[in-house]
């Protein structure tokens, strides 16, 4: 039975001021609880769904996955469910999850993907999206960026929080402290009109750090890597973040890389 502390969790989780002071999260939706249950089993409080969940054709999935974990999941009315959700098409299915514990830091392989800043909750949650679809283990964020388990991030990510290795840092100086005492080799900084390709040879992701920056403001501190760029043949002033950093990722993929 979902009890009364998790209940006011969840209700808490509606709101930013209160997302701020909460050490759980929320995830909806059948791909994201999915993705939870199967590699965050640790995380997870509490799994909610609504009576005509069973209906659903992901059901006899979602219980395999449960059983597989030993976790159990709490069926609540439709009006009740109705009230904790937080997304408009919650799917009929919800977890409530701690958030974890940030762990000590790896070199990333091949590459270290680095979002200095990055705001735009939907921006945030693609790059994570795209970065577990080209097979990266982590992904690093300075400070500023946007809260990687706050429910626009989670929605937009599909279950990339789940995936990924997250790495929170206090400023790009202090990731990059940290990327180079690690064993981290060249520092590159997507900037607009720089003179290095992201076609070019000279470009070389393994072992570097990629940081993409801020939609409007751009990296905090372009001194600290080499500049590369996207070449844009057209009229567009520029890309948001999350189309940039997918074309990076992909041609690491298209050169083998990944």
């Amino acid at each position: 039975m979902l009890s009364s502390r998790q209940k006011k969790e969840i209700e808490r989780l509606s709101g930013r001021h209160g997302r701020k002071k909460s050490p759980y999260f929320l995830a909806e939706g059948v791909r994201c609880c999915l993705e939870a249950i199967r590699r965050r089993p640790g995380w997870i409080e509490v799994v909610l769904y609504e009576a005509s969940f069973r209906e659903n054709a992901a059901f006899s999935e979602f219980s395999a996955a449960l059983s597989a974990q030993g976790l159990d999941a709490e069926e609540v009315s439709s009006s009740e469910f109705a009230q904790l959700a937080v997304t408009e098409h919650p799917q009929g299915i919800l977890c409530l999850l701690r958030r974890p514990e940030q762990v000590e830091a790896a070199l990333p392989r091949p590459f270290c993907l680095l979002l200095d800043q990055i705001r735009e909750p939907g921006n945030a949650g693609t790059i994570l999206r795209t970065a577990w679809a080209v097979g990266l283990d982590s992904v690093w964020l300075t400070a500023g960026s946007a809260d990687v388990f706050a429910p626009k991030v989670i929605r937009a990510g599909m279950g990339a929080q789940f995936a990924l290795e997250i790495q929170v840092f206090a400023s790009l100086e202090a990731a990059l402290d940290t990327f180079h005492a690690l064993g981290g080799g060249a520092v590159w900084c997507s900037m607009p009109g720089a003179g290095c390709s992201v076609f070019s040879p000279e470009f070389d992701l393994r072992n570097s750090a990629l940081v993409i920056g801020n939609e409007g403001d751009g990296i905090s501190r372009p001194e600290l890597g080499q500049p590369v760029t996207i070449p844009m043949p057209g009229q567009a002033e520029s890309l948001n973040a999350a189309q940039a950093a997918t074309i990076f990722l992909f041609e690491g993929v298209r050169r083998g890389i990944l």
